[in-house]
């Protein structure tokens, strides 16, 4: 049985939002089976984490089993241990479902691309191969520089003609350079009183505090995500508002809360921080 979600993001894509069925609510074991699609989201819910992976136009919601294995292997390189929740969006994912519904294995593959910037137009750009990558998920984020010549690691997906995960640099990369901006995902856990009608958004230093600085997209049970594309090793204070700061988080008395803060790694290719607003300056505990 599959359940269909409510989420107005995806209606506005055009995707229907389907989500595994539980293990309770299945009559008979089902046949082990492999499905696919590219990564959307990691969620930890209290009957177990789920995923939400965009299966041709539909995203799907899927529940992990409690010792899933997650790896991720870079073109003809050995598979290497990962995590569902650093996995990047956009990243090109296949499930192992187990007889009782619930994912057992993720296997993530991509191929790291260095090369050279001729020209990006429309969201897509062109390296000095001529091959032509359509930025997605993460890299959809990043905003520049696109000068001719700048030199570019990107993580791709062969198949589809995409790159997920993107870094410019003046100089070449080796292992990276060493400052390189990396996606950090933000996945936000809003009270069950947030109107339904209401956008979430960040706030943050590097933007001036405009209250509605960077738009976040919703996802399933309450829960807002964005992307911001931020130099390793870097610092960012934020608050989440609905639009205004009239409407900006508080803590659970209403009272103004001190700005968040992250320290974005120095190592990892990307990184997920995960934050819930107790109360809503404008709302009601």
């Amino acid at each position: 049985m599959r359940v269909l979600l409510t989420c107005p993001w995806c209606i506005v894509l055009g995707l229907s939002v389907v989500s595994s069925a539980s293990p309770a609510s299945r009559n008979a074991p089902a046949a082990v089976r492999q499905t696919g699609g590219v990564f959307v989201a990691y969620s930890a819910q209290a009957g177990g984490d789920t995923v939400t992976i965009q299966d041709g136009d539909r995203l799907v919601v899927y529940t992990l089993a409690p010792d899933v294995v997650v790896t991720e292997r870079d073109g003809d390189g050995p598979a290497k241990p990962a995590t569902a929740a650093g996995l990047a969006q956009g990243e090109p994912v296949t499930l192992h479902v187990g007889a009782d519904g619930t994912i057992d294995a993720i296997e993530a593959a991509y191929t790291t691309v260095l090369t050279r910037l001729v020209t990006y137009a429309h969201g897509a750009v062109v390296t000095t191969s001529g091959r032509v990558y359509t930025l997605v998920g993460t890299a959809a984020q990043f905003n520049g520089p696109f000068t001719l010549g700048t030199f570019l690691k990107l993580r791709v997906d062969p198949a589809r003609g995409s790159a997920f995960d993107i870094a410019a640099s003046e100089q070449p990369f080796s292992g990276g350079a060493p400052n390189a901006p990396i996606p950090v995902t933000f996945i936000l856990t809003v009270p069950a009183n947030t109107p339904p009608t209401d956008t979430v958004y960040l706030a943050t230093d590097a933007g001036n505090w405009v209250a509605n600085g960077t738009r976040m997209s919703p996802l399933a049970a309450h829960t807002w995500t964005a992307t911001l594309m931020l130099p390793k090793g870097s610092s960012l204070k934020y608050k989440y508002t609905r639009g205004s700061w009239q409407t900006a988080e508080t803590d659970r008395a209403g009272m103004q809360i001190p700005n968040r803060s992250i320290s974005v790694t120095a190592t990892a290719a990307s990184q997920t921080v995960r934050d819930t607003v107790v109360r809503w300056a404008d709302l009601p505990s």
